[in-house]
């Protein structure tokens, strides 16, 4: 939802949260953005000012170190 409204550029919590309002508790966005900003699919641009990270990039990162991780266990139990 984030996306189809800002894309990549940037935008404050308080038009994040208007964004969410008609679908989830305020209390709820806020959670969803702090983790999605731990994960690192949002990073923080300023003070209350955050941009989208680009997913494909994100999925693409995320995947090298699983791919890595589950040759190595297979290696070991093979």
């Amino acid at each position: 939802m984030l996306y189809r409204k800002f894309g990549y550029n940037v935008f404050n919590l308080g038009e994040a949260l208007d964004v969410l309002k008609p679908f989830f508790s305020k209390k709820v966005s806020l959670s969803a953005i702090k983790y999605m900003q731990k994960i690192g699919l949002i990073n923080k641009v300023d003070f209350l000012e955050y941009r989208l990270s680009n997913f494909d990039e994100y999925i693409y990162l995320m995947s090298i170190d699983y791919l890595k991780r589950r040759a190595t266990l297979r290696h070991k139990i093979q």
